[in-house]
């Protein structure tokens, strides 16, 4: 589909409300539902399946349909990755499939790790932080294991303490509330932003390509490679040259 196409069906939907043009986008994104619920599927716990994760990133999918409107210059791409990665984190925490005991163990864990980092100069192994707590290594890495998914999407954990009879802190109450943007950051930010698009469109040919394949199409080196019909070590250089082009614009600008 191109943006032409894509353009009429959201015109379709949005002003006719003609259906089959909205069918024709849920099974033309799909496609994203897919890439988020694979990107997600290595920090859930193995009771949860790839399908229940498409099932509910579908429904992300539907909802950022309904809300997407046209024609702001966010690409639909984007956002409806937003909404499906939201949808699906929802659905995991309502499962709430970590008892109160796991993340106290879990926080112990995290502050003998933290403790024995700072001791030894180095990561610990497992059976250097079961020795210093007093369980066994099994124990370590199952815990560990069960909470990958929680560490990655909860907020409402705690910060563990070194004291563990003091107050702990939630991770939420420690972020900032973005809710009314700083205008001169975002005068900034636009700044930027046109000034790399500019040093994007200088580039050669090559790059472009490569940066589009890479961080639009979200090809990896070696699909690129075969696309371009180049080794995937050159495809590699073109990449690095021309992120140091433009991290020198970045600089320069901040």
């Amino acid at each position: 589909m191109n943006p032409a196409e894509e353009k009429e069906l959201w015109r379709r939907f949005r002003e006719e409300g003609d259906q089959q043009a909205r069918e024709t986008l849920i099974m033309h994104y799909m496609r994203v539902v897919r890439y988020v619920a694979g990107r997600m599927a290595i920090h859930v716990p193995s009771s949860v399946e790839m399908d229940d994760l498409v099932g509910w990133g579908i429904m992300g999918l539907l909802d950022a349909i309904e809300k997407y409107d046209p024609s702001q210059p966010v690409k639909f791409s984007t956002y409806a990755t937003i909404r499906i990665r939201g949808a699906i984190i929802d659905q995991i925490r309502s499962l709430d499939w970590v008892p109160r005991s796991l993340r106290n163990l879990a926080r112990r864990i995290s502050a003998c790790r933290n403790q024995l980092r700072h001791t030894l100069g180095r990561e610990p192994s497992s059976q250097e932080i079961a020795a210093e707590l007093g369980i066994t290594e099994e124990q370590v890495e199952d815990v560990l294991a069960q909470l990958q998914t929680a560490q990655v999407l909860s907020l409402d954990d705690y910060i563990a303490d070194e004291e563990e009879d003091s107050r702990a802190t939630r991770k939420v109450d420690l972020v900032g509330d973005n809710a009314t943007p700083d205008p001169l950051k975002m005068a900034q930010k636009r700044e930027r932003q046109e000034k790399l698009v500019e040093a994007i469109l200088k580039l050669p040919e090559q790059q472009q390509i490569v940066l589009n394949l890479y961080y639009y199409e979200e090809l990896t080196l070696k699909e690129i490679g075969m696309v371009m019909n180049v080794t995937e070590s050159r495809v590699c250089q073109i990449h690095s040259a021309a992120m140091k082009a433009l991290r020198k614009v970045v600089q320069d600008t901040t």
